[in-house]
Formats: C-alpha cells, structure tokens, sequence
C-alpha cells in the first residue's frame, strides 16, 4: 500500500511539472533587457540575470557556475536561461572590428586572464546548450578586471561618446567590457535619403533640416546644397523664407563661397521675423562676428520701431558685444521696464554690469 502511495505521489509531482512548463510563473533568473542608442541606431540586450545568491567565491573557476573549461562542452550563455541576445540596428565595430547589423546569440568563454567573447548568427536556440563555432560571426578577446559585489549579473552602458559606448558585464566580483561603435553620420546619411524618398520628400522643411544637418557636421556639403536648393525652389514645393535662404547662405559659407553666401543672406535678412533676426544676430555674436551682429540688431530695431523689447534688448547685446557699456547699459534699463514677468532683474544686473565696466574704464 505505501509503494502504491508512494508511486501515485511521484507520478502526481511529475504531472505537476509537465503541467508547470505550460504557465507563466517567474523565472528563477531575473528576466531584463537595456538599450541605448548611438545617434540613430539602437543596440541592445535581452538576457536573464542570475543572482549569486550566497555563492561568493564559488561563481568562476574550476568547479564553479561559470568554468574555466575552455569552452568545453559548451561556452558560457553569459546570463542564464535562454540565449542573451545582442541587437544592433546598423553595422558596428566591436572593439575595432566589424561586425554587420543584426541579433547575435551572444556566448563566452572566460579564463583566468583573457575571456573570449562569441558573436554567433544563432539568436534564437536554447542558452548555450546547441552552440556551433561554425556559426560564429565574431570572436574578440578581453582581459576581465574586478569590480564591486554584483548580486545579479548586470548590463549597462558606459563611457559613451557621439560615435560608440561601452558595454559593461559584472557579475559577483568581476567584469568585462566592449566597445560598440558605429557611423553615426553615414546612419545618419542614409536615414535622411531614405526619408526623403517617401512622405516627407514632399516638404520643403525635410529638405531644409538635412542641408542643416550636413552644414553642421561639415560633411557632405555637395549634397546640402542641392537639399537647400530643393528646398528654396517654388517650382518644386520650396519656399524662400528667411530660414530656407539661411541655411543655403550657411551651407555655402561652409563651401567656402563667401560672396554667394552673402548673397543669400542678403535675400534671406529682409523676409526674417523680428524673432528670427533677434536670434540670428545672438548667433553672430556666437560666432564672434560682433560688428555683423549690431548691424543685425540696428536693422531690427528699423524694421520694427513699435517693438518695446526684443529689438531694445538686441541693441543692449549688440552694443555690448562692441564694448559700448555706455548705450548697452541704457538700452538693458529701457528693456527691464518692458520684460515679461520675473525677468526686470536680469536685465537691471546686466546694466549695472556694463556701467561696472565703464567704471573700470572699459
């Protein structure tokens, strides 16, 4: 009778985990996922994390959760559970070399002083349990450093730069780390030219923002210039605004075609709101093109004499930028009299600045 009891138990409990594997219950390794982005492109990383769970000093090494076995019979799923997955929207180098946009299985093979880490064309088996080299995509090579106690294994994104970022793996007292990195103007370039094949080629605003893009990177200015003049050219859906002919006036200056783009700006200056030649002088002052700049701020001042603040304030910058305190000073007191609410001070504290500078014979 107890055998029976005891048969019919075993074949309950295993019931019960047949039974289990069809519901969704918590994994024993935390499930996660991060990402970030390099410019346009997205790169991340769906992986478990287990924890060390009391297991100090028993995680690495012989006999331990991650073996230094070379590899043997298979290479460490770095995580837990299903395969970690890294996710690259464009082509990346890792750690200088190249590898092609696209979700690896990501795999590794840790020693004592070098951890070899796999790139493979498998995203989709079973943690590292049907691993085949010959699916490789990359192999790089990483020397592993210590790091604080990390109960659960983390990734995380460090050191970023416009252009890469480095992806940190710890766990327990130790960790690694790659850097991903990519070409965020030719993902860029390519994005645009994509764009521009569809909806958005139908406004002169796309074309407009790309000619901007290329003038600020330095970089492809041929191109910018024909956007700019698709972008100026009424017979094609353009406009000749004053930020349409801006950017053209900038893109050809960035050419170095100094007389076409003062030629442009000089269309461009009389169509601008009075918001936009404020702000297009500020710019000159930037740019330490000062003289420009209270020409700027005069033909504001021309355009729109009922104005009672933001052309008095462009006077007070452009005559300052000059080194003329004496009138910056006035024309900031007559702008804090008509400043929007919480703002008078500003501009009494930048007057008592210049008259400061007077003072001091400046």
């Amino acid at each position: 009778m107890k055998k029976a009891i005891t048969l019919l138990l075993a074949a309950f409990f295993t019931a019960s985990l047949v039974q289990a594997q069809f519901l969704t219950l918590p994994p024993a390794s935390k499930k996660a996922a991060v990402a970030e982005y390099i410019g346009l492109s997205k790169v991340a990383i769906d992986y478990h994390r287990p924890g060390v769970k009391g297991r100090e000093g028993k995680i690495y090494g012989d006999g331990g959760i991650v073996p230094y076995d070379g590899g043997n019979p298979m290479p460490w799923r770095a995580g837990a559970d299903e395969n970690t997955v890294l996710s690259f929207d464009a082509d990346v180098t890792i750690n200088g070399q190249a590898l092609k946009a696209g979700k690896y299985g990501f795999h590794i093979i840790p020693a004592e002083n070098e951890w070899t880490l796999i790139f493979s064309n498998n995203s989709h088996s079973w943690g590292s349990f049907f691993y085949d080299a010959a699916e490789d995509a990359l192999r790089v090579n990483v020397k592993p450093a210590t790091c604080e106690m990390t109960e659960w294994l983390t990734y995380d994104f460090v050191n970023q730069t416009d252009n890469s970022a480095d992806i940190r793996l710890r766990w327990e007292r130790k960790q690694i780390s790659f850097t991903v990195a990519t070409d965020v103007h030719a993902n860029t370039m390519a994005s645009i030219e994509a764009e521009l094949e569809g909806i958005h080629g139908f406004g002169w605003q796309s074309y407009d923002a790309a000619a901007q893009y290329c003038a600020g990177a330095g970089k492809d200015l041929d191109k910018a210039l024909a956007w700019s003049e698709r972008a100026t050219n009424v017979n094609l859906g353009g406009v000749k605004n004053f930020q349409t002919l801006s950017t053209k006036s900038l893109v050809l200056d960035k050419m170095g075609k100094k007389e076409a783009s003062e030629a442009a700006m000089a269309e461009a200056l009389p169509l601008a709101s009075i918001t936009e030649l404020h702000f297009y002088g500020r710019q000159l002052i930037t740019d330490g093109k000062n003289e420009e700049a209270l020409k700027v701020f005069r033909m504001n001042r021309e355009k729109h004499p009922e104005d009672k603040f933001t052309t008095i304030v462009g006077l007070a910058r452009g005559n300052m930028a000059v080194g003329n305190y004496k009138d910056a000073a006035m024309y900031f007191k007559q702008a804090s009299e008509n400043a929007p609410q919480g703002q008078a001070n500003f501009y009494v504290d930048l007057a008592k600045q210049c008259e400061e500078k007077l003072q001091r014979g400046g």
